[in-house]
């Protein structure tokens, strides 16, 4: 590979570094700048299970690896014109409606 080819793979390599780490610090912003997770259910969302393939290469030949995502009950809080998406139990997500305080015992 030429001088030019490893150039552009290590800006295309920090340019990678930085749209993570900015995604990363975005979503520490948005959890920290929502406070305590107290508001009102606008929205609930259930992810059945499923599996999903990551590519790697072992002797220049791509394996497709299983990769295992759980199922998860999400639902969608709303305080103060911020909202946020949390994960909860299978339990709690059956007994909450929208509309439902979550977290709001002492408020």
């Amino acid at each position: 590979m030429n001088k030019r080819g490893f150039i552009f793979i290590e800006i295309l390599a920090i340019l990678m570094i930085v749209a993570i780490v900015g995604l990363i610090g975005f979503s520490v912003y948005q959890d920290v700048s929502y406070g305590t997770k107290t508001g009102v259910i606008i929205d609930k969302e259930y992810h059945a299970s499923w599996v999903g393939y990551s590519t790697s290469y072992v002797n220049g030949r791509s394996i497709n690896i299983p990769v295992t995502h759980p199922q998860r009950w999400t639902i969608r809080i709303q305080k103060d014109n911020k909202d946020l998406w949390i994960d909860i139990s299978e339990n709690e997500y059956n007994s909450l409606n929208i509309g439902d305080c979550y977290n709001c015992e002492g408020e």
